[in-house]
């Protein structure tokens, strides 16, 4: 390999862990999300900050990106491990004028979108797990947090929270999460030997694009329209799973997803419980 050749190298890794607010712009297609981005490089959470601007009056469809999270957060109050310089941390920032009751819709249409945009960019096969959670080969890559704010039963917003282990090398992994969590650039490594880094600009622009193009069908025929794309990714249909539901835990088989996003789980010979929220234990 001559010396142009390792300058070339070294400035392709240079631009994939650079994010370029321009350039993810001027690559958006959809007709509204992303329009207006906010980037700073380091917040608490990106949800918390993109809630604070919705307060202050941002436009519908407002991204808020970061480089680096001090205090990310999951379901339940987890914590989502956000090193510097290495991984996705992006907020969206709804303001729909549909009933409080389909707003769960939206996780299903980002995890729709990060499972697309990880295909579109990577040779990886990701997988969804009800509700929140994409895997790569059993293992999780990427997280989604909603968030929604009413009052009256009017939506005042709904922020949108993605973050996604791009370019972690495995020893940044906490030990004692190693069984469960893994990155693009970890399973990359796996499939083809491959140590360049993932261009997160490219992939932050599909997640938006995706996200836009799933939103406008969501609002023209429901998210059933949705859904179909959600199925092929959705690796949990005759799983036996237990799921925390409140304060008590149910143990059953996986049947499907109805049309409003709820989980369907065959808990006896003849009966079906419909679950909206929970945490699941495969």
């Amino acid at each position: 390999m001559g010396e142009d050749d390792l300058k070339s190298m070294k400035l392709k890794i240079s631009d994939a862990n650079y994010i370029d607010i321009f350039e993810i712009k001027k690559n958006l297609k959809g007709p509204f999300i992303g329009k207006n981005i906010y980037y700073e490089e380091k917040v608490d959470s990106t949800n918390t900050l993109a809630r604070e601007l919705s307060v202050k009056g941002v436009k519908n469809g407002s991204v808020v990106i970061s480089d680096y999270q001090e205090k990310g957060r999951g379901r339940n109050g987890k914590v989502w491990t956000s090193p510097c310089g290495c991984n996705i941390y992006m907020s969206i920032i709804l303001k729909p004028k549909f009933s409080p009751e389909v707003a769960q819709g939206m996780t299903i249409l980002a995890a729709v979108s990060v499972a697309d945009a990880i295909v579109e960019v990577t040779s990886l096969k990701p997988q969804i797990k009800w509700p929140n959670d994409i895997l790569i080969d059993s293992k999780k890559v990427s997280g989604i947090l909603t968030e929604m704010s009413t009052q009256n039963m009017i939506i005042e917003h709904i922020i949108v929270g993605i973050g996604m282990n791009v370019n972690l090398e495995e020893k940044d992994i906490e030990d004692g999460i190693k069984d469960i969590a893994t990155s693009l650039l970890i399973e990359s490594k796996k499939i083809n030997g491959s140590s360049i880094l993932i261009n997160r600009n490219k992939l932050i622009i599909s997640i938006l694009n995706k996200f836009d193009k799933y939103y406008e069908m969501f609002l023209s025929t429901g998210l059933s329209s949705v859904l179909q794309y959600y199925q092929k990714y959705f690796g949990m249909i005759g799983k036996e799973i237990e799921i925390n539901i409140k304060d008590r835990r149910v143990k059953g088989q996986v049947v499907g997803i109805d049309s409003k996003g709820a989980l369907l789980l065959k808990t006896g010979e003849n009966e079906l419980e419909k679950v909206v929220s929970g945490e699941i234990y495969l």
